[in-house]
């Protein structure tokens, strides 16, 4: 991917300077945005989780709980799960630092997933405050009680992507009954926020993103295959906010492109 980036960058250098320019204005609007969306879906006979979006430098806030991990590689529990409520781990467990959260109880759901069938990407944390109610209640795990964590290897102001894979179920058959943007919680101290969506399908993707969101930045969706037609944007069944057509891909790519060879001889 990285040769063909090249490639690509030395046919279109010049045009950089009329690509650079807009470029900079729309990554700087993604940023601002400075979001984090967790979608929550079917996918065939599969329950996936998708991270996406980033968090802007100096705002990832802070919390007294001690660095910790969830112990597997992806969780998924149910906010009104008897046992152990309110889990949501994705990505290559790992341990991280966590910041303090404040929204809802949880987001609904009854099931109990652990370890996921399979993880990509980097780890991702989040336990509101319905976490440790049920009857696996441990006082030590209080402190996480209202946080969520980052994996330590994730840049601030990056695009963020990680995902669990829970195969052989759904979101009906854990419990959710809601569906859409179930709620928004606000890293204390900052105006970043943490959206979770439930629904009983992916989001409609642009064709070339192979269900990656754009805010999971350009690479994601530069290892898809272009399709024949460039359609219409479409809008996000979760967020309800369109899709970027697929034209914008290849913008994307000399974008990358001309950053990468920036340095070469």
């Amino acid at each position: 991917m990285k040769a063909s980036l090249r490639s690509l960058s030395k046919r279109c250098k010049r045009f950089a300077p009329l690509l650079l320019a807009p470029a900079a204005v729309v990554l700087g609007q993604d940023q601002a945005k400075a979001v984090l969306n967790v979608n929550i879906f079917d996918s065939g006979s599969d329950l996936k989780i998708f991270v996406t979006g980033s968090i802007a430098p100096g705002n990832a806030g802070s919390s007294t709980a001690q660095d910790s991990n969830c112990f597997v590689n992806g969780s998924l529990t149910g906010e009104f799960n008897p046992t152990d409520p309110s889990v949501l781990c994705t990505g290559n467990d790992a341990v991280s630092t966590y910041g303090d959260i404040t929204g809802p109880s949880g987001w609904g759901g009854t099931g109990f997933l652990s370890p996921a069938s399979s993880v990509s990407g980097k780890s991702f944390q989040m336990f509101p405050s319905s976490y440790n109610t049920g009857t696996a209640y441990d006082p030590n795990f209080e402190q996480y009680k209202n946080t969520y964590a980052l994996d330590p290897s994730y840049i601030l102001g990056q695009p963020f992507f990680s995902t669990a894979t829970f195969a052989g179920t759904s979101v009906a058959s854990q419990g959710f009954t809601q569906t859409g943007l179930i709620g928004t919680w606000t890293i204390d101290g900052t105006t970043e926020s943490i959206n979770v969506y439930v629904a009983p399908r992916p989001p409609v993707p642009c064709p070339c993103s192979a269900l990656v969101p754009p805010s999971a930045g350009p690479a994601a969706c530069a290892s898809a295959p272009l399709p024949r037609r460039s359609p219409r944007p479409r809008p996000d069944y979760a967020s309800g906010l369109p899709f970027k057509p697929c034209h914008w891909r290849g913008f994307f790519i000399a974008i990358a492109a001309h950053a990468g060879d920036a340095g070469d001889p």
